[in-house]
């Protein structure tokens, strides 16, 4: 560990910005988040492969906006803002050139993928928790993956996606029932 590791979030980004986006400094930020907006983004879009390379995006992206920080809120909400933003663009570019259907998984192909996923810990029950959340709609399943895994808290999400409090408290509590009749608790 160097000397920036008992730094806090704002100081550490204000320095990389300050010193002219040193490397040492950026890469302290990215092995410190890069495992959490990966797991965002895979729950997202389910596989791997395209989870890893909006995760690649995500960090050029934070790389090149940096001077965007306003220092008014968590560097974590500003690097998920940035993870949620490039997801959405990366699944509406997908929906645009192909038959994709995230919501409906018609032909199992992403409920395959939980079942011999890279990464996936193989646990039934997590599997099948997996599968109902393919289920969902999409605003559904992000405000539960938010909430559930990530442990952010409504305002957070709400900074994240752009949503009021009140809907996501909605789309959470729906999700959670629908959660609850897939897995028939």
């Amino acid at each position: 560990m160097n000397q920036n590791t008992a730094l806090n979030d704002h100081e550490l980004f204000k320095q990389f910005i300050e010193q002219n986006k040193p490397e040492g400094l950026f890469k302290e930020i990215m092995t410190k988040y890069n495992k959490r907006v990966y797991w965002q983004i895979r729950r997202i879009l389910i596989a791997h492969d395209d989870a890893d390379e909006v995760t690649q995006i995500v960090f050029i992206k934070l790389w090149q906006n940096a001077n965007q920080f306003k220092f008014n809120s968590a560097l974590s909400s500003f690097i998920f803002r940035i993870a949620y933003n490039e997801s959405i663009t990366f699944l509406n570019q997908k929906k645009r050139f192909t038959s994709f259907d995230n919501m409906l998984d018609a032909d199992g192909h992403y409920a395959a993928m939980i079942d011999s996923g890279i990464e996936m810990t193989g646990d039934e029950i997590a599997a099948k928790l997996q599968k109902a959340l393919l289920n969902l709609p999409e605003k559904q399943r992000l405000v539960f993956n938010y909430k559930y895994f990530d442990e952010l808290q409504y305002d957070q999400i709400a900074d994240i996606t752009g949503t009021s409090v009140g809907a996501l408290k909605s789309s959470y509590h729906i999700a959670v029932e629908k959660i609850k009749k897939y897995l028939d608790i």
